[in-house]
């Protein structure tokens, strides 16, 4: 039996949005090599439309060159030799502790230190559907090696799977919380696992047959190789968008097979060879009655994620088999060079001898299993060599492979020029940096795009003015809806509780399994939640919910009082025929509130609720705990924008029976919204010391 799992493994919990990063010690030329440069005086950016900044990685067998000058360097665009404007080289030093290395306090700042050229971008890239748990395992501590050799003082990182959007990648400095996730979250590779998204199930729910085994396992292979390709297109889009410099992206992962076209995929099998009989031939979309009474196509919403319809399926499957990854790889390489970023794929296996396992499935005949392995050894180092990165592959010794990567991106140098071609034409133009020096091989940008004669027109006109911080924060706050999955029907929104003294010490879980999710667990049986916390601090508790109960609210006492940082709230619900996990991630310091509704669905009750989808007809409710007495508050609710709406929001507060605790209440009756995204805004306290607390909801019809 398939294991239903959230797509965002436990180990991410504590890494997503950890601070990450380092410093650097830049050892600038702008005279004769080895002159030390000022410390007094600020760098220069040059940012004319026809100035172009390249990072050149010259090397010696396999070994970084420090002692070049500005005229060994030759720089030709489209052919055309180029004068060297300006020269500098970069030679990075291993970040000190973490307690000195000073993270950006917001997403602006993160983004102007990523745009500065004697900073680099990381971006540790975890293939999770292919990885296996023993390579994670093995990659752990060598993977922690390479951030601390290579990340320096000024330097940023985040991290990315498949299963999150580029958008929600963090630029940060320190290290400790994503080595700490690695080497006590390891188990997060998910190749060879019985592990299943929802989609995954309703596939094998869709083709239950012992014949057609086989097209599942293809269709789940083809998706998430899919899935995979697709998040590292978008994250090197999402990077160009950053800085015009070489970003690197580390990617950890055991190689991809590379699916093309294939047609038998759709034929349909025989599963009955008794009778002859096929399996279903994909028909129009099934018809019948919604819950509201009307007519409706496709599947039933009532019946749970699971049993998505066949219809669905057989679309799925036929788009499936059409997929060209091989084609779509290439695409990828292609931006890649377009956009100045730079792969280096690592295989944390080591040396396999074998690509599949030898259980519990059958694994494939020698002659197959040996093509797969090679194949994929081979996509990785072609996407590798082709972007100017390294590939480590077929080396027991991972710190050995590791350290070339390491070497190979702590010490590069500056180059910039005027183009002379001063055309905007929007067209790509190929550059080419050669080393007079035989025997040295140089990896350096491969080309740009140059400026349009509109897009020079417009930034001579008008500098975008910068978006002041609240409005910023509140476009933050909604932007974070973009990580809701219509997939799961279990949903768990979780706020701090601090103290006196404004370390926190409980964290108040809500969690609510939605309309259309599986009824069936919590209408006739009891079913248990079970609540974990880690980070800075832990805590458990198990709430038990009645037959019929969709929604609870628990407080989890942690083992030690946090004042910063964040904690990772994993929540798992389990009933009769029934498992779902819901993973959320806190920050400590600023305050939070919980979310509750009352409407229609919730028999109009208030509810907790772990969902910030409402409808019109739903009243919202914000509760964020209090440490002492009541305070003065005032609320509204703003839009994307940040602009203020006319619904009124009704601040009051309220003491919990049973436990003490104080609240601050805010209502919102919802029917005079759209359906859109919105924040609610409370401000608390004194004008002298006023905290204000963002919650973004979903309206729906």
């Amino acid at each position: 039996m398939t294991k239903p799992i959230d797509r965002v493994p436990q180990f991410l919990g504590g890494v997503l949005t950890a601070g990450m990063g380092a410093a650097a010690f830049v050892a600038a030329q702008a005279g004769p090599p080895g002159a030390p440069a000022s410390q007094d005086q600020p760098p220069i950016f040059r940012a004319e439309a026809n100035y172009v900044r390249i990072d050149v990685y010259p090397t010696a067998d396999g070994q970084p060159l420090m002692d070049l000058r500005a005229e060994d360097f030759q720089v030709l665009e489209d052919g055309v030799p180029q004068s060297i404007a300006t020269f500098e080289q970069v030679i990075v030093a291993p970040a000190g502790p973490q307690a000195t290395r000073r993270e950006p306090n917001t997403i602006e700042a993160a983004r102007q230190l990523a745009a500065n050229p004697r900073n680099r971008v990381f971006v540790l890239f975890l293939d999770v559907p292919h990885v296996t748990v023993d390579g994670a395992w093995h990659s752990r501590e060598p993977l922690i090696r390479l951030i601390d050799n290579t990340l320096g003082d000024d330097d940023l990182v985040g991290i990315m799977t498949p299963a999150m959007s580029a958008a929600d990648v963090v630029l940060a400095r320190k290290t400790d919380v994503l080595a700490a996730g690695l080497r006590d979250r390891w188990p997060w590779g998910e190749r060879h696992t019985l592990q299943r998204t929802a989609r995954e199930q309703e596939y094998e729910a869709c083709y239950p047959w012992e014949q057609t085994r086989g097209v599942v396992e293809e269709m789940v292979a083809r998706r998430r190789e899919r899935t995979t390709l697709d998040a590292m297109q978008e994250l090197v889009h999402y990077l160009s968008g950053i800085r015009e410099e070489r970003k690197a992206i580390v990617t950890v992962t055991e190689g991809w097979l590379l699916y093309r076209p294939n047609s038998d995929l759709t034929r349909l099998r025989i599963i009955d060879p008794r009778t002859e009989t096929y399996e279903p031939v994909p028909g129009k979309p099934e018809i019948g009655v919604g819950p509201d009474g009307r007519m409706r196509m496709g599947a039933d919403p009532t019946r749970g994620p699971t049993q998505r319809s066949r219809q669905e399926c057989d679309r799925d499957r036929l788009a499936l088999s059409a997929l060209n990854n091989f084609d779509h790889l290439r695409r990828i390489i292609d931006d890649a060079n377009r956009w100045n970023t730079s792969f280096y794929t690592i295989d944390p296996r080591g040396l396999p001898v074998f690509d599949a396992p030898i259980g519990p499935a059958a694994p494939p005949p020698p002659h197959i299993d040996a093509a797969n392995l090679r194949n994929r050894h081979e996509t990785m180092r072609m996407l590798a060599e082709n972007t100017d990165g390294l590939s480590v592959m077929n080396n027991n010794d991972l710190d050995a492979g590791l350290k070339r990567i390491s070497d190979d991106l702590t010490s590069y140098y500056l180059l910039g020029y005027y183009s002379t071609n001063t055309k905007y034409d929007g067209r790509f133009r190929a550059i080419d940096v050669k080393v007079t020096r035989p025997g040295v091989q140089v990896r350096a940008r491969r080309g740009y795009r140059a400026a349009t004669e509109e897009e020079v027109r417009t930034a001579r006109a008008v500098a975008a003015p910068a978006v002041p911080e609240p409005i910023a924060a509140v476009q933050a706050a909604i932007a974070g809806l973009a990580r809701l999955r219509s997939d799961t029907s279990f949903r768990v929104h979780a706020a701090p509780s601090a103290g006196e003294a404004g370390s926190v010490s409980t964290i108040w879980v809500a969690g609510e399994l939605r309309p259309g999710g599986p009824a069936g667990a919590t209408s006739s049986s009891q079913a248990t939640a079970e609540i974990q916390v880690t980070g800075g601090a832990a805590g458990t508790a198990r709430v038990p919910l009645a037959a019929g109960q969709r929604a609870f609210l628990a407080p989890v006492t942690l083992d030690q009082p946090v004042s910063s940082g964040h904690l990772d709230v994993r929540v798992r619900l389990q009933g009769a025929g029934m498992a779902q996990t819901s993973v959320v991630r806190l920050a400590v310091g600023p305050a939070a509130a919980l979310l509750f509704r009352r409407g229609p669905s919730t028999g109009n009750r208030m509810q907790p609720a772990g969902d910030v989808q409402f409808s019109r007809t739903e009243r919202a409710r914000l509760e964020i705990p209090l440490a002492g007495g009541d305070m003065s508050a005032a609320g509204r609710v703003l839009d994307r924008n940040g602009q203020t709406l006319t619904v009124p929001v009704t601040v009051g507060h309220r003491t919990d029976d049973e436990t003490g605790q104080r609240w601050l209440t805010a209502d919102v009756t919802l029917a005079a919204l759209g359906a859109g995204d919105y924040a609610i805004e409370v401000l608390m306290g004194p004008a002298e010391a006023q905290q204000r607390v963002l919650t973004a909801i979903r309206v729906t019809r």
